[in-house]
């Protein structure tokens, strides 16, 4: 007759050896949580600042500038003649101004408001006076941009012209 402890014995050693023989039990474990990519809170931008003007004959759009057909169609087919002045890579952070001070010592301020959730970005600018002095030439303009896409802000005159101010976000 086999006593208890030894029958438990035999069948804990019996069951060690039927889990080696037949493989490893499956044990749940808990698993990190996959990580969600956090909404980004910059993104580039290129600022181009065009001198249009009106000249006789057919007019010219610089080289320089790159194919921008909105150029060419009303309100902007009042100029005939686009030369770049300046171009500026930005990086705009979320909620905090960049100022860029323009060809005619104007301040340029591009705010990134927002990221949509269709990847579009909320942007402001607004133009001040040199030094910050005076009233704003324009107070506020807030666009919503698809990526890569430029928006203008123009009307400043210059030179015998006026100035046209290209803002495209780079993500």
């Amino acid at each position: 007759m086999i006593n208890r402890r030894r029958l438990l014995a035999i069948a804990v050693v019996g069951a060690g050896l039927s889990v080696l023989g037949f493989g490893a039990i499956p044990v749940a474990r808990a698993q990190p949580p996959i990580p969600v990519a956090a909404a980004p809170t910059s993104v580039g931008a290129e600022v181009m600042v065009l001198h249009a003007t009106q000249t006789p004959g057919a007019g010219s759009i610089d080289p320089q500038i790159g194919n921008l057909p909105q150029l060419t169609k009303p309100p902007f087919s009042a100029y005939n003649t686009y030369k770049l002045l300046d171009r500026k890579a930005l990086v705009l952070e979320k909620l905090k101004p960049t100022a860029y001070t323009m060809v005619n010592k104007r301040v340029l301020q591009v705010t990134l408001q927002d990221i949509t959730a269709d990847n579009r970005y909320k942007v402001a600018a607004a133009i001040n006076q040199p030094s910050g002095t005076g009233d704003a030439f324009l107070k506020l303009l807030e666009v919503t941009a698809s990526p890569n896409e430029t928006f203008f802000v123009a009307g400043q005159t210059y030179e015998g012209g006026i100035l046209v101010i290209g803002i495209t976000i780079k993500p």
